[in-house]
């Protein structure tokens, strides 16, 4: 019969075998937690900084174009503790996207860190290093704004006067001029929006009236249009000082190139067909009780081969009904002034025209002017971008973008998407 001692040291030493083993499983166990912990954190630093990153990057992209947005995004990302090239780290701006639901968006930005990270206990197990990485893409939200004064310094920069009414219905006025009067509204003027926001402040003076009171001090905001590409303007001319005189109904025109642009009067009934109208010099002039109408049309107002700039004017008693493209580069661009240009005056709406105009209005470097009983803007959507902007018509701005696949083309703050 075995010795009771022995028995009770050979139970000993298997119960101290027994706890060694479980001790390293434990320890085993302990490492992967500790790696895997340490790479999630990593993972999770990584994601913060590349949502920093993409967000930095739209806003980039929003106030100053494309030409800096990888600069942004990487150093957001730097600020975030990733910075490429160093300790292992690949920082990566795609604008547009290379991949994902947003992939060729303009108004997104992809944002793509990696970075080879040392483990500790795995090592042991012969993986001295993980990768770990993370993806964001944000891209420019719906803005609420649909009338915009770009001028940074003009007073009455958005002025409303003369008994005018202005409403702008579901959507915001945008004032970026910081004088003390940029938003003026005076002469038992009207002015309602869903807001008013005024970089300087506003004047609102015998018995005009603003609803609801602007906010003065606000951030100025960029071109909202600015990331549309203007179309290519190319050579030759399809129709040169285009004056048709009266033809009998109807006249109908096609797009192209119009050198010395196109005057249209004596009371024609007038269609457009769909398409692009290149305006080079001479501008568009619609009066004398012209009726015209076009669907899916943009018109570019430039200058070149010896035509000069001229603005769009659309007056005496004129009825205008045009609806700006759907879909393409230029969707819900009804008016396109050439961005180079700065005029005094880009565009006047005048003498009792009657205009439905369903797109953008886009004059960034002149005026728009409506006035002398005018009803400058009626239609399911109407968007108005000028450097200044003077109202003694009347004007009645809706924001019904259900025609617009793609929503407003107006982008307001950077939101993140994937």
């Amino acid at each position: 019969m075995p010795h009771p001692t022995s028995a009770r040291r050979r139970r000993a030493g298997f119960v101290l075998v027994t706890m060694m083993l479980a001790m390293v499983g434990l320890l085993a166990f302990l490492g992967l937690a500790i790696d895997v912990g340490y790479m999630q954190y990593q993972k999770t630093c990584m994601q913060a900084a590349a949502d920093a990153a993409a967000l930095g990057g739209v806003q980039e992209l929003r106030m100053n174009g494309s030409a800096s947005v990888a600069a942004a995004a990487k150093s957001d990302a730097a600020l975030n503790g990733f910075t490429g090239g160093q300790n292992g780290v690949s920082v990566t701006v795609n604008s547009p996207p290379a991949s994902g639901y947003y992939t060729g968006d303009s108004t997104a930005v992809e944002v793509l860190i990696s970075q080879t990270v040392k483990t500790l206990f795995l090592a042991l197990a012969g993986s001295s290093s993980a990768t770990v990485q993370a993806r964001a893409v944000a891209h420019q939200g719906p803005g609420t704004g649909c009338i915009f004064a770009l001028d940074a310094s003009a007073a009455g920069a958005f002025s409303v006067s003369n008994g005018a009414t202005v409403q702008a219905s579901g959507c915001g006025v945008v004032v970026d001029s910081t004088s003390a009067q940029a938003l003026t509204v005076t002469g038992a003027a009207k002015a309602s929006a869903a807001s008013f926001s005024v970089a300087g402040s506003y004047s609102i003076t015998n018995g005009g009236s603003a609803n609801p009171l602007p906010t003065a001090h606000a951030a100025a905001q960029p071109d909202p249009l600015a990331y549309v590409a203007a179309p290519s303007v190319g050579s030759g001319c399809l129709q040169t000082n285009y004056n048709p005189g009266w033809t009998p109904p109807p006249l109908v025109l096609n797009p192209g190139i119009y050198c010395g642009g196109i005057r249209l009067g004596n009371g024609n009934t007038v269609i457009f067909n769909p398409g692009t109208y290149i305006l080079k010099g001479g501008g568009l002039s619609i009066g004398g009780g012209v009726n015209a109408s076009g669907t899916g049309v943009t018109f570019y107002n430039t200058q070149g081969g010896g035509f000069n700039f001229q603005p769009i004017a659309l007056d005496n008693g004129t009825t205008i009904n045009f609806s700006a493209p759907t879909t393409g580069p230029l969707a819900a661009m009804l008016f396109f002034q050439d961005r180079g240009i700065s005029a005094a005056t880009g565009i006047s709406l005048a003498g009792g025209a009657n205009l439905t105009l369903n797109g953008a209005l886009y004059f960034p470097g002149s005026a728009f002017s409506c006035s002398n009983g005018a009803s400058c803007a009626t239609g399911a959507y109407t968007i108005i971008v000028a450097k200044t902007l003077s109202f003694t018509g009347g004007v009645n701005v809706k924001a019904d973008y259900s025609s617009l696949p793609g929503g407003t083309p107006v982008k307001g703050g950077a939101a993140l998407s994937e």
